[in-house]
C-alpha cells in the first residue's frame, strides 16, 4: 500500500500543506519499512516524531481557527478529531512499549495513520483551508 501526498490533498494554506507533506512522508517511510521488514527500526522513531510534530501541526491549525474566528461547530469537530488522534497515538505507543513492534501493532499503526490522515486532511482540513 503506497501512501503518497498528492496535490488534491492540498488545503491551500502553504504552511499547513508543507506540514501535511512532512507527515505523509514520515508515515510513508513507515509503510515502506513494513514492506521491507524493517519496521522495528522505525516504529519508535515514528512514534516520537509524531508526538512532537502533531502537537506543532495541531497547534498551528488551532491557532488559525481562533485567529480567523472559524465556525464554532466546525472548530469543535476539528478539535475532537485532534483529540482522538492524540489518544489513539498514545494507545498505540503504549502497546508498542509493552509488546514491541509486532505485526499486529504495525498493521494497526499503518491503518490508523493512513486512514486518519487522508480522511482528516481531505475533509476536515480542506474545510479550514477553504475558510482561510
Amino acid at each position: 500500500m503506497t501512501f503518497q501526498w498528492t496535490e488534491n490533498l492540498a488545503v491551500g494554506v502553504e504552511l499547513m500543506d508543507e506540514q501535511h507533506k512532512e507527515l505523509f512522508a514520515r508515515v510513508n517511510g513507515f509503510v515502506e519499512a513494513i514492506t521491507q521488514g524493517k519496521e522495528s527500526v522505525v516504529v519508535e522513531e515514528l512514534m516520537n516524531y509524531l508526538e512532537s510534530y502533531v502537537d506543532t501541526h495541531f497547534n498551528l491549525e488551532e491557532t488559525y481557527m481562533k485567529q480567523y474566528d472559524y465556525d464554532e461547530e466546525e472548530t469543535e469537530i476539528h478539535l475532537k478529531q485532534h483529540k482522538t488522534f492524540r489518544s489513539n497515538l498514545e494507545r498505540l505507543k503504549s502497546e508498542y512499549q509493552k509488546k514491541g513492534a509486532t505485526k499486529d501493532l504495525n498493521q494497526k499503526i499503518q491503518e490508523h495513520l493512513c486512514n486518519w490522515l487522508i480522511t482528516h486532511v481531505s475533509k476536515i482540513d480542506k474545510k479550514l483551508g477553504d475558510y482561510l
